[in-house]
């Protein structure tokens, strides 16, 4: 549960960047294994497996070599980081899914790295998200209410 002095907005984004932490140190793992789908002409799946636990995915574009998309997985399999990425590899979107739903702190990046938009999600966009430009200048503020929702993730806990 969030503290006398912290909003339900600053524990959705620890809550986050802990989950993210975790992920991480699971997937610090050797690959011992892969699968690779290359059914669709233009873009190739790379599945990663230690002990026949998928681990994570890469999805690539064929005809140039730049990753797509990167999903990270948790051992349990209910956590994943998605990452989208711009062609230098940077990401360009970043969101931590639980059992496939969207949850917590959201970040949308220029290719150049800085900040475009960032807000929460629990399942659909909930509390202030913000929009920069290019510059790094506040644009926009968008208020989608709800913010109490975020005291939901103290509910989920990460499996280890």
């Amino acid at each position: 549960m969030a503290s006398c002095n912290e909003t339900n907005s600053d524990y959705a984004l620890k809550w986050t960047n802990t989950i993210k932490s975790k992920i991480l140190e699971d997937i610090n793992i050797p690959i011992d294994s892969t699968y690779t789908d290359s059914s669709i002409e233009e873009l190739k799946e790379v599945t990663c497996f230690n002990k026949g636990i998928r681990t994570r995915i890469y999805r690539i574009n064929t005809f140039n070599g730049d990753t797509l998309v990167s999903i990270f997985y948790s051992k349990d399999q209910n956590f994943e980081i998605v990452r989208e990425l711009c062609p230098n590899l940077s990401p360009s979107f970043e969101v931590v899914r639980y059992r496939a739903i969207h949850m917590g702190s959201v970040e949308f990046r220029y290719c150049n790295g800085k900040l475009k938009m960032q807000g929460f999600r629990y399942d659909d966009d909930t509390a202030v998200w913000k929009e920069w430009d290019e510059n790094g200048k506040l644009v926009k503020e968008t208020n989608h209410g709800n913010e109490d929702k975020l005291s939901e993730l103290s509910k989920i806990h990460y499996y280890r």
